[in-house]
């Protein structure tokens, strides 16, 4: 026997989705129902464990042995429900996972999803989630089941023999997954990072539990007094109900569509004096950071410690490790000064003195969540993490000689990026030292994850925007050069925008941009040009002159052009995703009217803005739409829908149409789109056909709010918002390059310099080059001598580019900057410099927005469906670059293991290691920084602490 594949059933009275399984396996009443088997890939058998029967003894031995590998979907239940029963752990360096074969090869992390994308599914019963849920989970007791808490064979016996049936199907379909995966082994050195995850997992952490405990009372008493206060304020019976509360909002004069953190920040900024501390007391109330204990108190096990955190390949584009149950990812930042003081005071159950001390108790809720994770007892933890790391992997990837010289003397980065831009010597606190900023500027100066930035698509996160998107620049849509992450940096949060204190921003009274810190301390007016709801035009004073639409149209509202992308719109034929474009044309709306929108294939469409604030001319008696759905085209015949559609009034207003979804006649003939105005029987090609309407939604908006302030309190004892809007915190940041002639955007309702240093003349103005001496005349050489000293990145954007859509085309292999791409069996593989590949499903090459080439494959998109996703070289630089740190993080962990050090947690790129007391930072740090064989010349910095609790140095 080599092999052994297996799938059980079970039952526990435990939430497996809430504890995971290690507290699953714990429950008194946790039981194996069904043992499902096949050996060596043969026939399946099914062990029924609830009737009596048993697991056969060469099966018994097999599971025990080693030299058996035993394969399993999310093999971790198995080997921990296993152990469990047979009493005894089961390592898991025999067991091997098919969920993690699936996601190396970047598929669906679902049995059902692998199985559908692979063509596994055939025999797959359909009713198992009603099966598992019928006999799996305790029932509730009725009249009509005799008070029964469970559900046993003998009580539906057909639906017992269609259980057995299901899971025996379910060992069928892993192994016809397996063999569909055959041609793409994963290597066994990625084998063993998973190891190493099982072992830190089944290893967990220990928990504070007495602090866990005295923060969720904590939680619950403030949440008392506040509901109480909300009552009083508004005479609701549940004031937490999202339906009175805002009816009560609506008789107030406060209309919404959505209670959730970013709608009431929103509402924040417009609501009366009246309605502010409503709006306050209700924010602070869904505040759901705390809820955190809550998971950990559901997490933890018996003897105090949480399994289970990590998911091995849980981002299965780069193979990044992702967080469950407790979500150790995202875990909130700690800035109090008097941490350790705090704690105590939590921890002993001095609410009171909290309360008198501190000026937002869930705020100090949110910040200790860090410190309920502890080492045992006679040990400390090291907390270690590698260096802006993907910053170093680029510039070592891409060959930016003198980047990867300042690492090596451990230069200044600020001083080196200056030296590079004014082309003189700098040196911190000395030779040019004042030109050490504008190089801090460059390099350092960044939007906050998740900041609303303002496109022609509407509100989209920073993070999420491509060079498909045209940004607001206070005077028009501008193009740029794509997002760049930097890593994590502190950023300071005033006026709404959350950004690092050397960002360059426009105030009023300024007629230059002046760094952010310097206008939150000043308490400057950040200039705005639209928050969604408006986009307003700057004259050449920088002073608002007009806006682009009447007061009174919510056609911008926040989230609504974000949403209207995806959601507001008429779904043809089920389509699952629908996109708008040309957006400004459609900017000076004023009738409630739907508009036929296009997203082009090779140009532009025929709809134009109108001067006036009405909608143009779209179509006449007769005219015929032509429109394309994926690969197919068709036309709409105006005609056939005004059957169905409302008359506005007399007149040329009568070719104003609404289109109505579903209603429309097609033909399959193809089309080419000409302008409207010069035909008379006008079309215009489309790839998605859509429909705008006057609306508001605001409940999918992401607002940052890392910092959660509090403006006031019943008693006055929350922090005002002034007082807190300038503290910083340390958040995943973003540079968005070249954003128009101006280099600016609109970013949370403010007008800002684009992050970073694009290498423009317009950009070394408004850093003020031309202060320091320097001559119209000289800025040209000297955006020239910067590009040129800064090529290789950029270089290894369209490298990557041109070497995917070759193998993609070609179905060749191609190779670039140590990178190996390679087109096999309708996969698309990227083979890092580790061994590892990236795999992408089904690619081609199409043609996007712009008219040009581009490639698209299938993976699970920004829907969390399974879709096709359209991709580029700059992004499939990202998704290199993350997975290379990812590999190094996972070769340092690997090193710190064979020493014999206990890894206990990690967080993107920090190792928490729980050691004795003896071991010191250096120990850890010398062998992370240590670099792997495969990478050579890359240049590694990690840097830690010791603590008594984790929490951020």
């Amino acid at each position: 026997m080599r092999t052994l594949s297996i799938d059980i059933e079970t039952f526990s009275s435990v939430d497996l989705a809430k504890s995971g399984v290690y507290r699953y396996a714990e429950a008194p009443d946790f039981e194996i129902l069904l043992f499902g088997y096949s050996v060596d890939a043969g026939p399946v058998q099914v062990v029924d464990f609830a009737c009596g029967e048993k697991i056969p003894k060469e099966i018994q031995q097999a599971i025990l042995d080693n030299n058996v590998t035993k394969w399993a979907f999310n093999a971790q239940f198995e080997r921990i429900c296993l152990s469990k029963h047979f009493g005894i752990h089961l390592e898991p360096d025999s067991w091997r996972c098919t969920m993690v074969w699936s996601a190396y090869l970047g598929l669906p992390l679902s049995l059902e999803g692998a199985a559908i994308v692979t063509g596994a599914d055939k025999k797959k019963l359909t009713e198992g989630k009603e099966l598992i849920r019928y006999f799996s989970v305790p029932c509730k007791p009725t009249g009509a089941n005799g008070g029964r808490t469970r559900n046993l064979p003998e009580h539906a016996p057909e639906k017992w023999n269609s259980f057995k049936e299901y899971n025996l199907r379910d060992v069928e379909v892993e192994l016809s997954i397996q063999a569909k995966l055959q041609k793409f082994p994963m290597p066994e050195e990625e084998w063993k990072n998973y190891i190493l995850d099982q072992q830190i997992n089944d290893r967990g952490i220990q928990l504070d539990l007495e602090l866990v405990k005295k923060a969720i009372q904590c939680d619950e008493k403030v949440r008392e007094e506040l509901t109480s206060r909300l009552k009083e304020l508004t005479d609701l019976d549940n004031p937490n109900s999202v339906v009175q509360m805002k009816s009560w909002l609506s008789e107030k004069g406060l209309e919404t569509d959505s209670l959730d953190k970013a709608s009431v920040k929103a509402l924040l900024k417009e609501a009366p004096d009246n309605l502010s501390e409503v709006l306050e007391l209700r924010q602070l109330l869904a505040k759901s950071s705390v809820k955190k204990y809550t998971a950990m108190e559901n997490a933890v096990c018996t003897d105090g410690r949480a399994r289970g955190l990590l998911q091995f390949y849980g981002a299965n584009r780069t193979g990044r490790f992702a967080g469950r149950l407790i979500q150790v990812q995202n875990l909130p930042q700690n800035h109090l000064s008097d941490l350790e003081q705090a704690r105590r005071l939590v921890r002993g159950g001095h609410f009171d003195a909290l309360e008198i001390l501190y000026d937002s108790i869930p705020g100090v809720l949110s910040e200790l969540i860090r410190t309920a994770f502890v080492p045992k007892k006679g040990y400390k933890f090291i907390v270690a993490d590698f260096s802006a790391i993907e910053a170093r992997v680029i510039a070592w990837l891409a060959g930016e000689t003198w980047r990867n010289e300042v690492f090596a003397n451990g230069g200044d980065i600020y001083c080196a990026s200056a030296s590079q831009m004014f082309n003189v010597p700098v040196e911190k606190n000395g030779v040019n030292g004042h030109l050490r900023q504008k190089g801090k500027q460059a390099e350092l100066a960044c939007i906050a994850h998740n900041s609303l930035v303002l496109t022609d698509k509407g509100l989209v996160p920073i993070q999420d925007i491509t060079t498909k998107h045209k940004l607001w620049d206070g005077e028009d849509w501008v193009k740029h050069d794509g997002v760049i992450s930097k890593g994590e940096k502190e950023v300071i949060t005033y006026g709404g925008l959350t950004a690092t204190k050397d960002h360059l921003v426009w105030v009023k009274g300024k007629s230059r941009p002046i760094q952010f810190g310097e206008a939150a301390t000043c308490k400057a007016h950040l200039i705005q040009t639209g928050n969604g709801r408006r986009a307003i035009r700057l004259g050449e004073n920088n002073k608002c002159t007009e806006k682009m639409e009447c007061k009174d149209e919510s056609l911008l509202c926040p989230n609504t052009m974000h949403r209207l992308s995806q959601y507001t719109v008429a779904k043809f034929k089920q389509l699952k995703i629908w996109k708008i474009k040309r957006l400004p044309e459609m900017l000076s709306t004023k009738e409630d009217t739907f508009v036929a929108t296009e997203k082009t294939c090779c140009r532009k469409a025929a709809l134009r803005e109108s001067k006036g604030k009405e909608l143009p001319f779209i179509w006449g008696k007769g005219y015929k739409i032509q429109f394309s759905l994926s690969s197919q085209c068709g036309d709409m015949d105006i005609e056939k829908c005004r059957k169905c559609t409302p008359r506005f009034r007399d007149g040329q207003d009568r070719q104003r149409r609404k289109l109505r979804k579903g209603q429309y006649s097609f033909c399959s003939k193809k089309y080419k789109s000409s302008q409207q105005k010069n035909i008379s029987n006008p079309r215009f090609q489309t790839r998605k056909l859509a429909l705008c309407k006057k609306c508001c939604y605001k409940d999918d908006i992401q607002w940052h709010d890392k910092r959660r302030n509090y403006s006031i309190s019943r008693n006055g004892s929350y922090r005002t918002e002034k007082e807190l809007e300038i503290n910083p915190s340390k958040v995943r940041v973003y540079d968005i390059l070249n954003a128009g002639k101006n280099h600016r955007f609109t970013v949370s309702n403010v007008l800002v310099h684009n992050c970073g240093y694009g290498g423009s003349v317009g950009a070394l103005k408004a850093m003020g080059a031309l202060d320091m001496g320097l001559t119209e005349e000289e800025l040209k050489p000297l955006v020239y001598a910067w590009r040129n000293a800064n090529p290789n990145i950029v270089r290894l954007w369209w490298d990557v580019d041109r070497a995917v859509k070759e193998a993609v085309t070609e179905r060749c292999r191609t190779e670039t900057h140590r990178i190996r791409f390679e087109y096999r069996s309708g996969m698309l593989l990227i083979w890092l410099p580790s061994g590892r590949q990236l795999t992408y499903v089904k690619p081609r090459i199409g043609i996007n927005s712009f008219g040009s080439e581009a490639v698209t494959y299938e993976g699970v998109g920004a829907t969390k469906k399974w879709e096709r996703i359209e991709s580029y070289g700059p992004k499939f630089v990202e998704n290199i670059v993350q997975a290379i740190s990812r590999d190094i993080l996972c070769c340092a962990m690997r090193k710190l293991d064979e020493k014999g050090f206990d890894i206990v947690m990690h967080v993107h790129d920090e190792v928490v290691l729980e050691v004795p007391l003896e071991v010191t930072v250096t120990d850890i740090c010398t062998l992370m920084n240590q670099t792997p064989t495969w990478a050579q010349g890359l240049l590694l910095r990690a840097d830690g602490y010791e603590c008594n609790f984790y929490k951020k140095d």
